[in-house]
Parts: structure tokens; sequence; C-alpha cells
């Protein structure tokens, strides 16, 4: 009986698993690391760019600390709870026991959105690899989606952008420019003429907060919160003002 019974949980959980894969197509799927998704986020990039999305249907996936490959075929970030985002302005972490595979890897969550554009966003944890070893990861990502039969004019690959400044210390020392233009140009190389690159140092250097050090000026806006205090030297994570005006200028692509 004990034995029976443990398979019916077996059974009611993966089913309650496939509840979460929706099998129907939307405009847009993003996916991202903690820029876009971050269970301690409350002024990132992502928060922003639901708010400023004007598609009709689209889901924002991002899993902190996470690289392509993490969603591809690695599950060492799997312990990392997923944020989830959509248009109805749905916030929400969805943690990381029991995820189906259509809200953890890319393939399984391209056959279950069947999306018509994807957006992907990744970078800033992949500074201490080799170019090689970037190249490998964002060849396996684009292969991926053009699997699904995505045009490379519905593809798109967005690259790190600018350090925040920070109000005493750098907390990570690998992310500078000529680090980030590495990465850019890596990244870009790797993709080709598969995917739209979308530089985030082209994004924003026009940016009012930009500031000759190179660095954009950390500013919490009006009723935002998650800009200051603890988070006063994370030079790596764009918030307040500056994640805002990314996500808008991202937003503005996809209109």
């Amino acid at each position: 009986m004990k034995t029976f019974v443990f398979f019916l949980l077996i059974i009611s959980g993966m089913s309650l698993a496939a509840d979460n894969c929706p099998n129907s197509q939307i405009d847009l799927l993003i996916l991202g690391d903690s820029q876009t998704g971050a269970a301690w986020g409350r002024s990132y990039y992502g928060n922003f760019l639901q708010q400023c999305l004007d598609s009709k249907s689209f889901i924002i996936y991002g899993r902190g600390g996470t690289q392509p490959i993490h969603w591809l075929n690695n599950s060492g970030m799997d312990k990392i709870d997923t944020i989830v985002r959509d248009p109805d302005e749905n916030q929400k972490n969805i943690g990381h026991a029991n995820l189906p595979l259509c809200q953890k890897r890319l393939k399984e969550m391209m056959v279950s959105h069947q999306p018509k554009k994807v957006l992907a966003f990744f970078g800033d944890n992949l500074y201490h690899l080799n170019d090689q070893q970037i190249e490998k990861q964002f060849i396996a990502m684009i292969k991926v989606i053009k699997e699904q039969d995505i045009e490379s004019k519905d593809c798109f690959i967005m690259t790190p952008t600018y350090e925040m400044s920070v109000l005493q210390r750098r907390n990570v020392a690998y992310k500078d420019l000529a680090a980030i233009q590495r990465m850019n140009r890596v990244i870009r190389n790797s993709v080709g003429d598969e995917c739209q690159i979308l530089d985030g140092l082209e994004l924003l250097k026009n940016s009012p907060l930009l500031l000759s050090t190179n660095l954009l000026k950390r500013v919490q806006g009006e009723g935002m919160s998650g800009c200051l205090g603890a988070a006063g030297n994370d030079n790596i994570h764009l918030c307040g003002q500056a994640a805002q005006d990314l996500a808008k200028t991202v937003c503005q692509i996809f209109k």
C-alpha cells in the first residue's frame, strides 16, 4: 500500500508540473540571469521590463547566477529560485523544487510557449571563462533556438552593459569596461548572423546617468527600493533609474 501511495504522489506531482506548461503560442519569450529575474531584486532591469513591454503576450524567466548552459543541460543552478513575469503584471517566485522542464530548460520552454520571438540576456556570470568556453555556450543556446524555427530577425541576444557606481567599494572585481568589451565581442562573434545583437554598451552609451568614469550613476527613483543601503556596493546589477532606462530602451525595440 505504501508503495502504491508513493507512486500516486509521484504521478500527481508530474501532473501538477505538466499543468504549468501552457502549450500555446506567445509573442515573446525572455530568458536571463539575475538582471532579468532575481528573488532579491526590487528595482532591477527585469522588474521594469515587465512594466514597459507592449507585447500582448510574453513570458519572462530569470534565475540568478545562471549562464546559458544552465538553461540547456546543466543542473548546477537548479536550486536557485526562478522568477516568472507576464503581461498581467504577475510576478511570481516559482521556487526551484519540482519545476517542469518547460520552466527550467530552454528546449522544452520553446516547445511549450511556441514563441514568435526570443530575447536572451546573459554574460555577467561568464567573465571568469575564456573566449572558447563562452563561445561554446552561446553557440549551443542559439542552436536550440534555431531548432524551433525562429528566424534571425526574431532572435535577440543582449550583452552586458556598464557597471553601476558604488558607494564605497566594487563587490565584483572582475567586471570593468575592458572585461565587458571582451564579453560583448565574444558573444557577437559566437552569434554571428544567426540572431540580432543588442549591445548593452550601445544601448546606454547616451544615458544621462553615464559618468565620465564609464559607470552608471546610482539613482534610486521615487517609489523604488533596492538600489541603496545593502546594495550600495553592488557594481554588477543595474538598479533604480539605470535599470529602468535600460528596460525602456529594450521595450522600444519590441514595440
